[in-house]
């Protein structure tokens, strides 16, 4: 009979399918500046809609693109190396992010844009930090150079995220992952582009979280490349999600259509495996 009473009580407290919820209480944290695209210009409404109607998002980390941490197209032009280093020691250097925190079905989340922590792990950055300013000193031109490639040279490492985020980009299209493609994104400020995620939305389905990611249809634009009609480039921009006791780091390859124009033109949905809501045999026994 007591087995038959558990057994019957750990049936009643079975978690039940979880609804269609969306993030609630919505607030921004870090240092870093931000961009609502929203008519009501409120971080809240413009997280409304889902994959089928995204309608506002909003930008994190909005100034990753704009100097001193990322190089101006004209050094990247006249192929101004020291200044080109200098632009990727400051992003190395920089502590800036914008973070977005709420609740989901009563469960705490937080996306945030990306820092080089993030994408190379503190201590790479400490090191070819170090590398770059010994580089800096070398007076001969040519051995400044050959100083400030071997200084990033350790960056192209399958084990951190920008190197398999990289790997992974390319052999989507087919192309094969090499240090001298890396390196010359790198200094392009190809990661600062891909570091500040516009978010459009946060809704659980199920045991599924879905977040939208307003960006390119076609991603070559946000590249500086020519476009391909009829064949897209898509890639969204990262978003780190921290998100029951986990960090995990989301992007994807396919677009779908928003219904916008220009930089929002595409919808790019990543997932999260839902945490179910807590429930336990104690709670069930205590209120009955």
């Amino acid at each position: 009979m007591i087995g038959a009473s558990v057994l019957a009580g750990l049936g009643a407290i079975a978690p039940a399918p979880s609804l269609a919820a969306s993030l609630t209480g919505a607030t921004i944290g870090g240092s870093a500046p931000y961009l609502i695209y929203s008519q009501s210009n409120n971080v809240q409404a413009a997280l409304d809609g889902d994959s089928s109607a995204p309608s506002g998002n909003v930008e994190l980390f909005s100034n990753s693109e704009q100097s001193p941490i990322s190089p101006p197209l004209s050094e990247i032009l006249t192929g101004n190396f020291s200044q080109i280093f200098s632009s990727f020691n400051a992003f190395l250097g920089s502590n800036q992010y914008t973070s977005l925190s709420g609740k989901i079905s009563g469960q705490d989340i937080t996306l945030s844009s990306l820092m080089a922590t993030d994408w190379f792990g503190e201590s790479a950055v400490n090191s070819v930090k170090v590398a770059i300013a010994s580089a800096s000193a070398i007076a001969n031109p040519i051995a400044k150079a050959a100083a400030f490639s071997a200084a990033i040279a350790p960056l192209y490492d399958s084990t951190n995220l920008a190197t398999k985020w990289f790997s992974d980009a390319l052999s989507n299209y087919g192309f094969t992952s090499n240090q001298q493609l890396f390196n010359i994104f790198l200094l392009a400020g190809g990661l600062q582009r891909f570091s500040d995620p516009n978010i459009s939305y946060v809704n659980q389905d199920g045991g599924t979280i879905k977040i939208g990611l307003a960006g390119h249809y076609d991603a070559a634009a946000l590249l500086e490349i020519p476009s391909i009609p009829g064949l897209p480039l898509q890639a969204s921009e990262l978003v780190k999600v921290v998100y029951g006791g986990k960090t995990e780091y989301k992007y994807g390859f396919n677009a779908t259509p928003s219904g916008l124009t220009g930089s929002q033109s595409g919808n790019y949905e990543v997932t999260v495996e839902a945490v179910p809501e807590p429930t336990t045999i104690l709670e069930y026994f205590s209120s009955n």
